[in-house]
């Protein structure tokens, strides 16, 4: 469903992406990870079309959209959240999400009736009861979920997630994952970035990790769990080590 290929990314002098290459069968759930600041969000944003790539190319569903628009890209079947929340702040829980499945009536063939759509999208991810309250009197844990809820509504084949747990309790986390697994079953493709490791390790059948704009380890998440490199970059270990 999708091919990352070589890419490299340049902020200036620093080199925030190098010869990045990825890819996320349909159905698969695929883990990004990484320390702060290692390129993760910049590898979203060229998958999305926000960031241009210096070098490299993207893939989506055998097709090249490298050079295509995001708005392009999302009616090729690419969703995502952000990691910085984006919500309509005024709007209520049900609105935000009804906004999503009107924008995709807008351009699709194939679209229910979007009422219909938003009341099924609430209802898989928990938030039904919540349909009524304004966003801006949520929680961070439930805004994340809006943001996953109104990108389900746009009904994707691909799903890239920037830190959906971030602001969970242990419940919500369990309860995320679930849903995580349930969607890869409907046969979504999803790429996940999260910092909650343990939800990582539950949920995911591959893991890429990021560290300096490199691709630093790729594998199973108990490959990439015993990876030195990988424990360096979280743990600081001795650079001689991780050479060994």
């Amino acid at each position: 469903m999708l091919q990352v290929e070589s890419v490299d990314v340049r902020f200036g002098g620093v080199q925030a992406l190098a010869d990045v290459s990825l890819c996320v069968d349909s159905g698969s759930l695929v883990g990004l990870i990484g320390p702060n600041g290692a390129g993760k969000t910049t590898l979203f944003n060229v998958i999305t079309g926000l960031e241009m790539p210096a070098r490299g190319r993207v893939v989506l569903d055998g097709r090249d959209v490298t050079r295509l628009p995001p708005h392009r890209r999302a009616r090729l079947g690419l969703g995502r959240t952000f990691q910085r929340i984006e919500v309509f702040s005024s709007l209520s829980v049900r609105d935000n999400v009804l906004a999503a499945a009107e924008a995709r009536r807008s351009w699709g063939h194939d679209e229910p009736d979007p009422a219909r759509t938003a009341t099924d999208v609430l209802e898989r991810v928990g938030l039904a009861d919540l349909a009524g309250e304004r966003v801006d009197g949520l929680s961070t844990g439930l805004l994340r979920l809006v943001e996953v809820a109104r990108a389900l509504a746009s009904r994707p084949s691909l799903l890239l997630l920037d830190e959906p747990g971030s602001g969970l309790d242990g419940t919500e986390s369990e309860a995320l994952g679930t849903l995580l697994l349930d969607l890869v079953s409907d046969g979504v493709a999803i790429l996940l970035v999260e910092h909650d490791v343990e939800l990582v390790m539950r949920v995911c059948q591959q893991l890429h990790v990021l560290d300096f704009g490199r691709v630093i380890a790729s594998g199973t998440p108990s490959q990439v769990r015993q990876n030195a490199a990988v424990q360096a970059a979280y743990l600081g270990a001795d650079a001689g080590v991780v050479h060994a």
